[in-house]
């Protein structure tokens, strides 16, 4: 009850096309303020399984989507998609200024991220 691990919240830089969260060099904390649509996240994962998150905040327009999400393994390579639950991608919530969390599950092993969206906050 008297230990805990925390670790440093990262802003990864906006772009519209290609938004990079870079969990392997970052750390596994990470909160996007959307100001537009998204093409394409690409999330780079560490040389080891882990849990990840990413918070997602509409700006105070709203109405912003994320179309493509994509994953990379710690050298850049074997691109591949998150495998959502569900099977297709999260319809994020579109509320000006609502936050929705996203978590994955990053198997090094096989390269695969799993994720799972947490809606409206």
């Amino acid at each position: 009850g008297t230990s805990c691990i925390g670790f440093t919240q990262n802003e990864p830089t906006f772009d519209a096309t290609d938004t990079l969260v870079k969990f392997q060099l970052t750390g596994n904390k990470q909160h996007l303020t959307m100001t537009n649509n998204i093409t394409d996240v690409h999330l780079f994962f560490p040389n080891v399984s882990c849990n990840c998150t990413l918070l997602i905040t509409q700006d105070g327009t709203g109405s912003r989507e994320i179309t493509n999400w994509k994953t990379w393994d710690q050298a850049g390579g074997n691109e591949s998609t998150v495998k959502f639950a569900g099977g297709s991608n999260p319809t994020l919530t579109t509320t000006a200024n609502k936050t929705d969390i996203v978590s994955f599950y990053w198997d090094n092993d096989n390269h695969k991220a799993y994720g799972v969206a947490s809606l409206n906050f």
